[in-house]
């Protein structure tokens, strides 16, 4: 599955944790940024955590850091367990 780079501010159980660079795939006709992928027996992944984004929200960034494609201007809260 193909992912641009994304970045954007974290947060986790309501706490503003930082900002990151993190995976943004298109699925379903929406955005999604994914907090983990797994790794299946055949040698493909799949997003196992994932949050959805508003696209009003999704901006691209010039050309300057070919790494980070894409800025996000509002919080995402990472979904992951904290067990």
């Amino acid at each position: 599955m193909d992912a641009d780079k994304v970045r954007c501010l974290v947060s986790r159980g309501g706490t503003m944790i930082g900002m990151f660079n993190l995976d943004m795939i298109s699925f379903a006709g929406g955005y999604y940024i994914v907090f983990q992928w797994e790794d299946m027996p055949d040698g493909n992944r799949r997003p196992l955590y994932m949050a959805p984004i508003d696209a009003r929200f999704l901006q691209a960034l010039p050309d300057g850091d070919a790494e980070v494609t894409h800025q996000y201007r509002v919080s995402v809260e990472d979904p992951r367990p904290y067990s």
